[in-house]
């Protein structure tokens, strides 16, 4: 199934959601955050498992955590068990670079029930997140796909 989500839909509904993003390459984590931002959320950043952890127990009030699967030291699959314990209702999403085989697999019982794939467009990247953000209990793994027209839209894989 393919959806599509309006630009005025997304911003109504999550100017003030807040996005813990958590990834280990600098340059990465900044654009990612930067994408976000462009959609209207407010976003955190942590460079690595710790960091996030901190962010979540200090309270900064976050909506959803995105996460780099490979990490050092914890990775993404161990953080996602510990935010679990820690703030169980606050969704999870991967968004890594490994192949959607690699991922799928790994989902069931992990603590995250969302997965994007890098590269990833904004528009992309904007309406998975609004979708996730409406039904946070819903698995989502998410692929981006082509249009007949050039933009960018994504599929419930």
């Amino acid at each position: 199934m393919i959806l599509f989500k309006s630009k005025e839909k997304q911003m109504a509904i999550h100017t003030k959601a807040s996005i813990l993003v958590v990834d280990d390459e600098e340059f990465i984590r900044n654009l990612v955050c930067l994408m976000l931002s462009k959609l209207n959320y407010r976003t955190v950043s942590a460079r690595n498992a710790s960091e996030a952890l901190t962010c979540l127990a200090n309270g900064y009030g976050i909506d959803l955590v995105l996460t780099d699967i490979n990490m050092p030291k914890i990775d993404g699959w161990e953080l996602a068990l510990r935010i679990k314990t820690l703030k169980p209702g606050v969704p999870i999403v991967a968004l890594t670079g490994e192949s959607p085989s690699n991922i799928f697999p790994k989902l069931q019982g992990s603590g995250i029930r969302h997965a994007l794939f890098k590269p990833i467009k904004i528009d992309v990247l904007g309406d998975a997140l609004s979708s996730i953000l409406e039904s946070p209990r819903k698995n989502h793994a998410i692929e981006c796909v082509g249009s007949a027209d050039g933009g960018p839209r994504f599929q419930h894989i």
